[in-house]
């Protein structure tokens, strides 16, 4: 059979007051007023049916019962605060499994990761590298990020940045290779990214021309390349000119291991999304994951939105 117990917040105020010998302390320390603390202790009493302090002019003495109960009761509520340390603890703790593209992986997500693991040392990360749709019921996946226009159907989807794109090329390459208008680009060797096709994107370089004022330039010729990283390493190898993905090379433009050809530099329709089941929105690890990663994508569109501005000055 159950106990019979007067309110917890009572016998938390009487704990308090104890301890600390005053009602003033005691509300200070609970963020309450005195009276409010007079007022609990004086309900627990009735509650009771005994008297817990005697009030001198000088100060609060407890009686030879309350002061028995007051050291039981603290070393409860000693307990119930290591009960509510573990179950932070646990929030902090668990497996986490992401998804991500491996160009995404590789030239945006994995040099971060260190940043999360150390303010979440308990939770057990593992990524996998996947340029297909993301399945949640059958890939074992917590989050994914994909590119995309939005939209994506029985997912929460955190947006996180926009892709740009622009002509880029290694600075040995264009020391070979001047290329000073767009209509020069019809004589270089060109390095096509098709990875924004899984995105419902068509190659990019006939939209550049047009931006560029160019539309007839011809740019059927060229390697084709099925991960946006692969063009750029090629670009960076001197291999050519590729219509590359800024998000992906903001560290080679900053190394000077590319450089931006030419202006225009166009912000694509897309943008790089956080995905997340809505059965697993709450989970404690998703959530730091999701706090996290949109704490990072906005320091990395301050950081990026700088270092396009010095690319455009020197362009």
């Amino acid at each position: 059979m159950p106990r019979s117990l007067p309110p917890l917040t009572a016998l938390r105020t009487f704990e308090a007051a104890a301890r600390l010998g005053s009602f003033t302390r005691a509300a200070r320390e609970l963020h309450v007023t005195p009276a409010a603390v007079s007022h609990q202790i004086r309900g627990l009493e009735e509650y009771l049916g005994v008297t817990l302090f005697r009030r001198t002019t000088r100060k609060l003495v407890l009686t030879e019962q309350a002061m028995a109960a007051a050291d039981s009761l603290r070393a409860a509520f000693d307990r119930i605060g290591q009960g509510v340390d573990q179950l932070r603890s646990s929030g902090r703790s668990g497996t986490l499994s992401v998804s991500a593209t491996p160009s995404f992986a590789a030239r945006w997500l994995v040099s971060r990761l260190g940043r999360f693991q150390k303010q979440h040392p308990l939770i057990q990360l593992t990524v996998k590298a996947s340029a297909s749709p993301v399945d949640f019921d059958q890939d074992e996946v917590d989050v994914a990020v994909r590119i995309g226009r939005g939209g994506f159907e029985g997912v929460v989807s955190v947006p996180l940045f926009n892709e740009w794109v622009a002509p880029l090329a290694s600075p040995s390459y264009l020391r070979q290779h001047p290329v000073r208008r767009p209509a020069d680009i019809a004589k270089a060797a060109l390095l096509h990214d098709t990875s924004m096709r899984r995105a419902g994107r068509p190659q990019g370089w006939r939209e550049w021309l047009r931006a560029a004022g160019a539309p007839q330039v011809d740019v059927g010729r060229g390697t084709q390349f099925d991960d946006a990283q692969l063009a750029l390493l090629a670009a960076a190898a001197g291999g050519g000119i590729s219509l590359g993905r800024l998000v992906y090379a903001v560290d080679d433009l900053a190394a000077k291991r590319l450089r931006i050809v030419l202006r225009p530099v166009i912000r694509m329709d897309i943008a790089y999304y956080l995905l997340i089941p809505e059965s697993r929105a709450n989970l404690p690890a998703v959530a730091a994951f999701r706090n996290w990663m949109e704490g990072e994508a906005a320091a990395f569109r301050r950081s990026f939105d700088k270092l396009l501005g010095t690319q455009r000055a020197r362009g």
